[in-house]
């Protein structure tokens, strides 16, 4: 590979192709400095060249003069164009370095605010979902994130990685289709001596499928509706009899309950309303969910949530009680589409 690129560079005949050239040499050396490089727990093999110190290498590669001097025992500072140190990933004592992944160069981050959702981070920056995906590879979820949650927001669409231990880098480029020069640039990097275990890095224009597939699987269980409550119906949605040939509508189902039994959300979404309600509902928790529907819990002894608060699938809203207009203790359970009451026995699994 090097012959190659000394072929190319004597074949220059011009400033317009030295600078075509030049971008071909970077490009033709970061593949020969990938090529069979890993990220090992002991060393990689660095050549001085002109105009570096111990300080200076040891500074770019974040160690100590002390670290490489011990681990290739040196007696001296002095280096001369040509020598080689290696470059140790573990200290001398054998202790792994404990330095957090740093986000990748030209990244922002963004921590999330009460009721903000994700969609509502990736508009506010220009992206899309796949982009704000691909950067943050590790959400559990998109409906139901907490408020202070910090999401990493990326200058372009691709994909973060984390280096592990024995990860060739060459492979992770073709795995993904990436070219190297422009791996290099996304990352700030001019060597591959700079990628450790546990750098971060960003893999440009990779669409994170994975992710995405992962997190549609989770989508689709959070937009199904679970049961809030377990116990009898004694009451079912539409038109009931009231006796003495009197009827009324009833917008949801009944579930009798004991006093004090938790109630918990039928799905993901952001509380809109808890406290008495004037209705008859007594206290009573409406819940929005990303799809525009509500879900409305009525007749509780005690609210646990308050409004503005993001609620996941199953989390406890309150207890069962009797207040409002109540004939025993029960949870009044109203499910709204569009504005309008439907039947939530349609929608339960």
């Amino acid at each position: 590979m090097l012959t190659q690129c000394e072929a190319i560079h004597s074949s220059v005949q011009s400033w317009g192709q030295f600078m075509v050239v030049r971008k071909i040499m970077a490009a033709c050396c970061l593949v020969c400095g990938l090529s069979g490089f890993a990220l090992a727990g002991g060393y990689a093999i660095k050549t001085v060249v002109a105009g570096e110190s111990l300080a200076s290498i040891a500074n770019r590669y974040n160690t100590t003069v002390e670290i490489i001097m011990n681990y290739n025992t040196l007696t001296s500072e002095v280096l001369h164009p040509g020598d080689i140190v290696k470059i140790p990933y573990v200290e001398a004592t054998g202790g792994a370095a404990q330095t957090a992944p740093k986000p990748p160069t030209g990244f922002t981050t963004h921590t999330l605010q009460e009721g903000e959702t994700f969609s509502d981070v990736a508009t506010h920056y220009g992206l899309s979902l796949q982009a704000l995906v691909g950067a943050n590879p590790d959400l559990s979820s998109m409906d139901s994130l907490p408020a202070g949650l910090e999401l990493l927001v990326p200058p372009a669409p691709g994909l973060v990685v984390v280096l592990e231990q024995g990860q060739d880098v060459k492979t992770l480029l073709e795995t993904y289709g990436v070219d190297p020069l422009e791996f290099m640039q996304a990352n700030a990097i001019q060597s591959p001596l700079e990628l450790r275990p546990g750098k971060m890095v960003f893999l440009p224009n990779v669409k994170p499928q994975a992710a995405l597939d992962r997190l549609a699987k989770v989508r689709e269980e959070e937009t199904r509706y679970v049961w809030p409550l377990q116990g009898r119906i004694t009451s079912y949605f539409g038109r009931r009899n009231l006796g003495m040939g009197t009827a009324s509508f009833h917008s949801a189902i009944d579930i009798a309950a004991l006093t004090g039994t938790p109630i918990t959300a039928a799905r993901s979404g952001t509380v809109t309303y808890a406290g008495w309600s004037n209705r008859g509902y007594g206290n009573l928790v409406k819940i929005q969910h990303s799809n525009g529907d509500e879900t409305w819990y009525a007749h509780q002894s005690e609210i646990w949530v308050g409004v503005g608060q993001v609620i996941n699938q199953g989390e406890t809203l309150g207890l069962v009680g009797s207040t409002g207009l109540s004939t025993g203790p029960h949870l009044h359970f109203e499910l709204h589409e569009a504005g309008n009451a439907v039947d939530p026995l349609a929608y339960l699994q």
